[in-house]
């Protein structure tokens, strides 16, 4: 079986079970009174996420390949900072497969952030 099968099975499985759902959402309202986003960085720069929530963004940007990424709402750039290493990561990637030379500055995929203060 497949590595994304097992990851659907247990997914679908855990959706059921609810010790694990009841234990998520004390989870979810312990860590917000704790502040418990606000204690991790990404490359040194502070982002208010969630540690399962940035492997979660990583594993879509991966999988999705977007050219163009919109984020809202900017705190430290901690996110944006995530966005566009992920994007980078992709450009990169994809020179070596086409044994091509990367140009930086010429890169394809962009992060828009908009500040909604």
């Amino acid at each position: 079986m497949s590595f994304e099968r097992q990851v659907q099975l247990r997914i679908e499985d855990n959706g059921k079970n609810a010790n694990l759902m009841d234990a998520k959402s004390e989870f979810m309202r312990q860590s917000i009174k704790a502040e418990y986003s606000y204690n991790f960085s990404w490359l040194s720069r502070p982002i208010i996420q969630y540690p399962q929530d940035m492997v979660a963004i990583q594993e879509l940007v991966w999988q999705v390949k977007p050219d163009l990424i919109i984020e809202t709402g900017i705190a430290h750039g901690g996110s944006l900072i995530l966005s566009a290493s992920m994007l980078a990561l992709l450009d990169y990637c994809e020179a070596v497969e086409a044994h091509a030379t990367l140009d930086p500055k010429a890169a394809r995929r962009r992060v828009l952030g908009i500040d909604i203060d």
